[in-house]
């Protein structure tokens, strides 16, 4: 059985990951076993990926038969379309441009593809929803004007769930008659996504059942902690065909 660890809280955090031994804080509570039959290179993502992108859909509530919104469709976005179209969403848009993100993300259930490069996002989203806008917005990429965005296509009594890391400016700005004045009933959630054990054996369960399928989103793969660079430098260069590389020892 393979170990997969995850640290439950981010003042945990320690440098020396990439390494052949590594110290886990509160093993117990965080490593996993991981079952058999379940690819090594598919479980590193069940730490990182599918955990955040699920809680974006955590905490935007997602209900059966909602309309929902993913911005971003990177890898936690991706994991977020997965999580939206198990939960129940209806109509499914996801917002990105790159081609072998927009293949996985319809293998993933989006419904729609919104493309930033072809217009404003909100407009596309209003016009397939008949003005309406969508009940659910998940945050997965952007910046922290994107929060203006969501907040518009956001019915009132809608809920925006952010797991994007707003790393610049001083504010996060709302539109004030989009937010309904502050009386829209549109809820904004945003939070560092859980981890654990427990947590981790659920979502493998959820791969191991056929539920999730996060292996369509390695492109690159490595045997050997001489390709960490070269991997870190896929990341850093982000080529036409990149979601995520994985280096196994």
């Amino acid at each position: 059985m393979q170990l997969c660890p995850f640290t439950l809280c981010n003042k945990h955090f320690k440098d020396g990951v990439f390494s052949e031994v590594f110290h886990v804080n509160e093993a117990d509570a965080n490593l996993a076993l991981l079952p058999e039959g379940l690819d090594i290179a598919t479980a590193t993502m069940l730490s990182d990926m599918v955990l955040t992108g699920f809680h974006g859909v955590e905490l935007a509530d997602v209900q059966f038969g909602d309309d929902v919104c993913v911005i971003g469709i990177g890898p936690v976005g991706l994991m977020a379309v997965a999580a939206a179209s198990i939960r129940g969403a209806s109509n499914l848009y996801a917002v990105g441009s790159r081609k072998k993100c927009i293949e996985v993300a319809k293998a993933y259930g989006a419904t729609d593809i919104i493309n930033y490069r072809e217009g404003d996002i909100v407009e596309q989203i209003m016009e397939k929803t008949k003005g309406k806008g969508v009940d659910r917005v998940v945050i997965a990429g952007g910046n922290e004007d994107t929060m203006i965005q969501a907040i518009t296509m956001l019915k009132p009594g809608g809920r925006i769930g952010n797991v994007n890391h707003l790393g610049s400016g001083d504010y996060i700005k709302i539109p004030r008659l989009e937010w309904g004045c502050g009386m829209g009933h549109k809820t904004i959630s945003g939070g560092l996504m859980p981890g654990g054990r427990r947590r981790m054996e659920k979502l493998a369960s959820l791969v191991i059942t056929g539920r999730v399928d996060p292996s369509l989103m390695l492109t690159y793969k490595f045997n050997g902690f001489d390709y960490i660079e070269e991997a870190l430098m896929l990341m850093k260069n982000k080529p036409a065909d990149l979601i995520k590389p994985v280096v196994i020892l």
